[in-house]
């Protein structure tokens, strides 16, 4: 493989000092441009911790979601979320005003492999085989793509599985859900919680008569680990584990074919810093769907006439829905807003678009599905952690299921995308 200079975030006091100035004179929070080159060099194995922040204007969390920084279980309420940085990163974030505390996240303190309860990719793999072999009528299991380390020949059992749930018997058109999961390694409860939707179905098929109903009448398509090399990185001890394998890294969730690096659109310069540094955990990859994961999801839309998608990750409890750039309502915004009120909106979670919510991304698989194959395609953060006790796991299931089975119901009503 050819080697890649490592361009990135070592030095980010240089980006966020840059990027703030002139800031309070721009329009909605948007940030000046900013030269990439400017950036300092990434320093491998600079030690990184734990921390709160707490910011006080909307630029500041628009300049740590672009610069890359590894922000996670933000509440955009009160203004807080926890990250994981180096020492620079907190000197540049103090240099803005951004307020810095020590912080932990116990759950990720402890390494030796996944939490008591979870499935190991191999333990999921048998399970996806055990539903296609017990329920032949309404089991579709495929192999859709290979992992980058397959790719390399380094992981031969490495494959991305697609399971499809429906009444083959019945062969009208369907209207079809597809969700995904497994995208950011470390986040374990999405796989978890669609597995279980996938056993409720079949196990309950004949017997719930709302059930029954859904599967005779929809198709529910479920890749439930997409990033497979960088979960087996996580049973293997390394917890923190986010992006795949290729080098350093691609964020699956940046490298997708839709405006990716904001390609077509009039932004700040500044917003591409995170994702053009191969140290920044928001790294989009040397070009759009680069990574054979990121193909793998994508093919699925020309596979499968996909009414609507979900891509599951945590934590936050968050639902969003495209552009993730934007703020401006998209026309069918308000079928969105009146799902995500049936459903998700019901239990606290918060709505509305990535920048609304929080920061400008892009490449996205919610953006995805919305501008290339005119799927109704959103997005959310699950949960209260990367790893939760099993027992969480559990108690969130059952307050999701019927959520699920409402979203199921309500895609039939779906109009048709011009």
């Amino acid at each position: 493989m050819k080697k890649r200079s490592i361009v990135g975030l070592g030095l980010l006091s240089s980006l966020f000092l840059a990027s703030c100035s002139g800031i309070q004179s721009l329009p909605q929070g948007l940030l000046p441009g900013n030269n990439p080159a400017t950036v300092g060099s990434f320093a491998a194995g600079q030690p990184k911790q734990v921390v709160e922040v707490r910011w006080q204007n909307r630029n500041q969390i628009i300049n740590m979601g672009t610069a890359g920084v590894d922000l996670f279980g933000l509440q955009p309420a009160q203004k807080t979320a926890k990250a994981r940085v180096t020492q620079a990163e907190i000197q540049a974030m103090q240099a803005q005003g951004i307020q810095v505390s020590q912080s932990r996240e116990p759950s990720m303190d402890v390494r030796g492999g996944l939490p008591g309860g979870y499935m190991t990719y191999a333990q999921m793999t048998e399970k996806l085989k055990a539903f296609a072999a017990q329920y032949p009528n309404l089991v579709t299991l495929e192999d859709v793509g290979d992992t980058w380390l397959k790719t390399q020949g380094k992981a031969p059992q490495n494959d991305i599985w697609s399971i499809s749930v429906t009444n083959k018997q019945n062969r009208t058109a369907k209207p079809t859900l597809m969700l995904t999961a497994g995208v950011h390694a470390r986040e374990l409860a999405p796989v978890e919680i669609t597995m279980r939707l996938i056993e409720e179905l079949l196990s309950q098929y004949g017997k719930d008569p709302q059930i029954t109903e859904l599967v005779n009448t929809r198709e529910l398509v479920v890749l439930p680990m997409v990033n497979v090399d960088g979960r087996i990185q996580v049973e293997q001890g390394n917890s923190w584990q986010r992006k795949n394998l290729n080098g350093s890294g691609v964020d699956i969730n940046r490298n997708f074919d839709a405006y990716w690096n904001y390609e077509g659109m009039n932004v700040p310069s500044s917003w591409k810093n995170g994702l053009l540094s191969p140290g920044s955990e928001t790294y989009s990859g040397p070009r759009a769907a680069s990574e054979p994961e990121t193909q793998a999801v994508q093919n699925m839309y020309t596979r499968k006439k996909i009414t609507a998608s979900v891509d599951i990750h945590a934590y936050g409890d968050m639902f969003f829905w495209p552009i993730g750039s934007s703020e401006k309502p998209i026309p069918e915004v308000n079928i969105y807003k009146n799902l995500y009120n049936a459903t998700f909106g019901k239990i606290g979670y918060e709505g509305g678009t990535s920048l609304t919510l929080l920061y400008p991304t892009t490449g996205t698989t919610d953006d995805y599905g919305y501008v290339k194959h005119r799927a109704f395609s959103m997005g959310m953060e699950v949960g209260s952690s990367f790893r939760p006790a099993y027992s969480d796991v559990e108690r969130m299931w059952v307050q999701h299921r019927p959520l699920w089975l409402n979203m199921l119901n309500m895609i039939n009503t779906f109009p048709a995308r011009r």
